[in-house]
């Protein structure tokens, strides 16, 4: 049963870090996200970073600049996108991954990068195809794009750099 429809998407404030932190080690099972999470905070790399409330934080999504050279278009990361495990399976996720791609595009973003099954991410139209034209050290088989602008990514290649906290 789909109950995402019951959560409020909205952007974090100060107050939210710490328990987008619980809530990122919970749906990972290990701290490697959260520390990201709070590394890419602190080096001012966020674009668009929202939670979903339904009385508590039960899901987060983080969008970060990447630099691309040459810097004719813009791109954003999407990483990581968590949901507590009582909540998975649930559209939270999905809802959480929605409103940040129409943020990103309103933010004037020309495509979203991920690194991810390509299965989950294919639902909200990332391809591998797409991000064929993005050289990174995250390409292969799980490397995929999504254009928020038609065409936004033929003529390339672009260099794509992430955020050091990545490292």
């Amino acid at each position: 049963m789909n109950t995402g429809d019951k959560a409020a998407i909205r952007p974090v404030g100060p107050s939210d870090h710490d328990a987008i932190a619980t809530l990122v080690a919970a749906a990972f099972g290990r701290s490697d996200e959260a520390e990201l999470v709070r590394r890419l905070r602190a080096d001012g790399d966020a674009s668009e970073e929202l939670v979903a409330v339904e009385n508590e934080i039960v899901g987060h999504v983080f969008f970060s600049v990447l630099t691309v050279e040459p810097a004719t278009v813009r791109i954003a990361a999407l990483a990581p996108v968590s949901v507590l495990p009582v909540r998975q399976n649930a559209g939270l996720g999905s809802m959480l991954i929605r409103e940040g791609l129409g943020r990103c595009k309103a933010l004037g973003f020309d495509a979203i990068a991920v690194l991810g099954d390509p299965g989950y991410y294919g639902r909200f139209g990332f391809t591998r195809r797409a991000a064929r034209t993005l050289r990174s050290i995250y390409a292969g088989p799980a490397y995929q794009a999504l254009e928020l602008r038609d065409g936004a990514l033929v003529g390339g290649p672009w260099s794509v750099g992430y955020p050091r906290a990545f490292d």
